[in-house]
């Protein structure tokens, strides 16, 4: 559970200047869609609160964001005098769209109101967007991509956020032009499957040894995957060089 702690009373004197002042892209909020019975600074102290979670909760791929409404229990307002507060995050969804928060007022130490809110939040981040339909079993190119800002349904983690995460791999099911890149659809691509027949080879700078095996395991270039020797009907385990062979040590 996230808390900000801070002392209250500045806020009074501040808020209604701050109701006047636009805010700064990503920070807006439509103070007409707080309830009507909640006054300017009611307004102020929950965006502020519900910022300063956001600020230091979203990750780095998140570009920007916007409150889009904030809902008080109650239609209830802050007290007029306090002189500390918590805010307390107390669940939010996956994709941090919603946040909901309880605020609680001390004067001298006693506890005097405790209020809880509700915030809708626009989440954008910069995502691969397919530019055409991806067939499954494709293996993505550059040019089947392109980078996009996003009004995301989900973690920002959980969609490529750069070309490198999805050029190369390979789409396990059908992705559909203009939709955002998610890395559960896509696969690594390998240069050995499982089954695959392979050469096998064994080198030093006397002696080079080839002889035929299957492949037990994926493997890309540059990993170590078990293969069955066919001569010998053994298992060894070797280095992925390329499509077709695979090098062990001896």
């Amino acid at each position: 559970m996230a808390m900000i702690k801070r002392s209250g009373w500045y806020l009074i004197g501040a808020s209604l200047l701050l109701v006047m002042l636009a805010a700064k892209p990503g920070e807006a909020v439509d103070r007409r869609e707080i309830s009507a019975a909640s006054d300017a600074k009611t307004a102020v102290f929950f965006e502020k609160s519900v910022n300063e979670y956001l600020a230091s909760a979203l990750s780095d791929t998140v570009s920007e964001y916007r409150i889009l409404n904030i809902s008080i229990s109650g239609n209830e307002n802050i007290p007029a005098k306090f002189d500390n507060y918590e805010f307390n995050v107390l669940r939010t969804s996956q994709g941090m769209e919603t946040v909901m928060g309880e605020a609680i007022f001390y004067d001298n130490g006693n506890e005097i109101k405790k209020l809880y809110a509700t915030a809708r939040i626009e989440i954008l981040a910069e995502v691969a967007v397919a530019s055409e339909r991806i067939p499954k079993g494709t293996i993505i190119t550059e040019g089947m991509l392109r980078m996009e800002k996003r009004n995301l349904h989900g973690a920002a983690s959980d969609f490529c956020t750069n070309l490198a995460e999805a050029v190369g791999q390979v789409a396990e099911r059908n992705i559909q032009p203009n939709r955002p890149v998610a890395k559960a659809n896509l696969a690594r691509a390998v240069d050995v499957k499982a089954g695959d027949l392979v050469l096998i080879l064994a080198e030093n700078n006397e002696v080079k040894l080839t002889t035929r095996g299957v492949a037990k395991k994926d493997g890309s270039i540059g990993e170590l995957i078990p293969v069955l020797n066919l001569r010998s009907n053994k298992k060894v385990f070797g280095k992925v060089v390329d499509a077709g062979t695979v090098q062990v040590n001896f």
